[in-house]
């Protein structure tokens, strides 16, 4: 390797060096609950040094030659290998999330069904130990898809301590980034946009720290955008699938997805779901009991839902036109024949945008696309997202109900809605690349 191959290098080493040190201070604070505030400006400041290492590589990628590149993609990555290797040193404080996924692991490894009953169920008590306690909502049976079940089993039986669902979240995140890289090549993209969301620090902390299993859901996404893009039409759908059977969200690309696709796929998708299903039938409505307390409990950083019920002053009428508004989106990108992959991304920013709670790791669902598209305005709420955490700092232990000030919502939002009302302006609104025309299989 030549000279001119070590000097970016190391200037990337030394951004990858700005950030790790915030990292290392979240290391060293160990239970971050403790101290919220200072969690939150390490996480903020991180991402201000994320920020300028993306626009640093935005300026510089094209004078760097050919082999320059190949090697700082290869250090982007080892780069963001090893941020996660740091941040699983960091135990899942800031949410609770965690301690569900291993409880559902626990229940089916006891031959029990996870949807039958809730953990705080008195049928359910000889497989408490000092971790059930920890278990957001008690009270409510688990609401995760049965490929998410069967991942928290593995888990579970692998290695039951937290750092194992830690690791198992990290390894779906890091299949994002390989995903990612993929899409950027097929796309002919700068392929130094993959540290957008390889470095961004939501990512690598909800994952690694949190331990949130969002990213296998969304690495299924991206697995079925990449085979969209590369004409393999049936894997793209079982993809897709797959990532509806983690979390029902990625059903929102599946409409759009269908209709180019050969009539048949829609039955293999109905045919895939319900077997995913069927081992856990005999829960019976206690596979929807949770979607009920859901849709009809939860209210936390909502931005585009906030505007509707503070018109309204009605919830229940606000979720009747959120559902229009999307309804009528779905409709009209049909009508207009827009390109499945850049609709459905945006049906996805819009279902985030209108849904009545918006938890951090949310907005992660739509960034390794976001990255491709270099779409500043999603990064940008990527990057003030921990704010919402500010929740935590004047939060009672004795109390599970979060109620966020006011003021958090708008310091997240309204930054990111304005830089999209300047793209919109300037007529560059962010999008994936439109999917090459490709024959039916």
């Amino acid at each position: 390797m030549g000279f001119k191959a070590w000097k970016p290098l190391a200037k990337l080493f030394g951004w990858w060096l700005g950030i790790a040190t915030f990292y290392l201070a979240l290391v060293n604070l160990h239970d971050l609950r403790s101290s919220p505030r200072l969690s939150i400006i390490i996480l903020l400041s991180a991402g201000f040094v994320y920020a300028l290492a993306c626009l640093w590589l935005h300026r510089q990628w094209s004078r760097f030659s050919v082999q320059t590149t190949k090697v700082l993609v290869i250090a982007i990555v080892l780069g963001a290998i090893g941020f996660r290797l740091m941040l699983l040193a960091v135990p899942p404080s800031l949410s609770d999330d965690i301690y569900r996924y291993r409880w559902d692991g626990r229940v089916q490894a006891a031959k029990l069904n996870p949807y039958t009953e809730p953990p705080a169920s008195s049928e359910l008590a000889e497989l408490r130990d000092p971790l059930w306690l920890r278990i957001n909502y008690p009270a409510i049976r688990t609401i995760y898809g049965p490929l998410a079940q069967w991942l928290f089993r593995a888990t579970y039986q692998l290695d039951s301590r937290l750092v194992a669902f830690q690791a198992m979240a990290t390894l779906g995140d890091l299949l994002c980034i390989g995903f990612l890289f993929g899409c950027l090549r097929r796309w002919e993209l700068p392929e130094w946009r993959i540290a957008l969301y390889a470095w961004n620090p939501l990512a690598a902390f909800e994952s690694a720290s949190n331990g949130h299993f969002d990213s296998w859901p969304t690495a299924a996404l991206m697995l079925g955008v990449l085979a969209s893009i590369s004409s393999k039409n049936l894997l793209s759908t079982l993809a897709f699938t797959a990532g509806a059977l983690f979390k029902t969200w990625p059903l929102i690309w599946l409409p759009l997805t269908l209709t180019r696709r050969p009539p048949w796929h829609i039955g293999l998708v109905a045919a895939l779901i319900l077997a995913g299903y069927l081992p856990f039938a005999g829960a019976r409505l206690g596979l929807l009991q949770p979607w009920l307390d859901y849709t009809s409990r939860w209210l936390f950083n909502d931005a585009g839902f906030f505007l509707l019920r503070s018109a309204t002053g009605s919830e229940p009428l606000s979720k009747a036109i959120a559902v229009g508004i999307g309804f009528v989106t779905v409709y009209t990108f049909w009508r207009r024949g827009t390109d499945p992959v850049r609709a459905s991304y945006w049906l996805l920013l819009l279902a985030i945008f209108l849904l009545p709670a918006v938890h951090p790791w949310y907005l992660l669902w739509p960034l390794p696309l976001a990255a491709a598209a270099l779409d500043i305005s999603w990064i940008m709420l990527t990057v003030l997202a921990p704010l919402s955490y500010w929740i935590l700092v004047d939060a009672s232990s004795a109390s599970s109900t979060w109620v966020e000030p006011s003021w958090v919502r708008f310091m997240i939002w309204v930054p990111a809605l304005m830089m999209w009302a300047w793209q919109a302006k300037n007529n560059v609104i962010a999008a994936p690349p439109a999917t090459p025309t490709q024959p039916s299989t």
